[in-house]
């Protein structure tokens, strides 16, 4: 049944019968599936999987994971998709407060994200900027130097 409905994706109906399926499941069995369709060769059947997750996924736990194999992959355009896919679980604050964590240890992974992470932060929870503002001192002091220019072009083109 499952391969089946994640065979019919995007369409809407077989998300919609996909989410169904899911709410009967455990958190970590929602998980399970969730990461083994990011797996999908499919980016549209990848794409369901990230429009499945705010409808189904309430463990914080995972929401973090989830966040974390987007920003893993550094890919300046997919960063709102992860963070949209994550956040209704999360909350703004929180998830801030995680990049901050994530900025001490994998700085490069906010550079990535910045482009679409602060424009995103200002319309949607612009009492979080003092947040980002932290975030950004933070990758100013870890980051390596391959990537200053990199952050540096991207500082300047969403400047908080």
């Amino acid at each position: 049944m499952l391969s089946n409905l994640i065979s019919k994706l995007p369409d809407g109906r077989a998300e919609n019968e996909l989410v169904n399926y899911l709410r009967t499941l455990s958190e970590d069995e929602k998980a399970f599936v969730i990461e083994g369709m990011f797996m999908h060769h499919s980016t549209l059947v990848r794409g369901s999987a990230l429009r499945v997750i705010p409808r189904v996924v309430r463990d914080r736990g995972v929401l973090i994971n989830f966040l974390d194999m987007g920003l893993e992959i550094k890919n300046i355009s997919g960063t709102k998709l992860w963070v949209k896919a994550t956040v209704s679980g999360l909350g703004y604050k929180r998830l801030l407060k995680h990049l901050q964590k994530i900025a001490e240890v994998e700085p490069e992974w906010i550079v990535y994200a910045w482009y679409q992470l602060v424009p995103l932060v200002r319309k949607e929870a612009p009492e979080h900027m003092n947040i980002l503002v932290k975030i950004r001192d933070t990758v100013d002091i870890r980051l390596s130097s391959e990537l200053e220019s990199f952050w540096q072009r991207n500082k300047d083109a969403v400047p908080l």
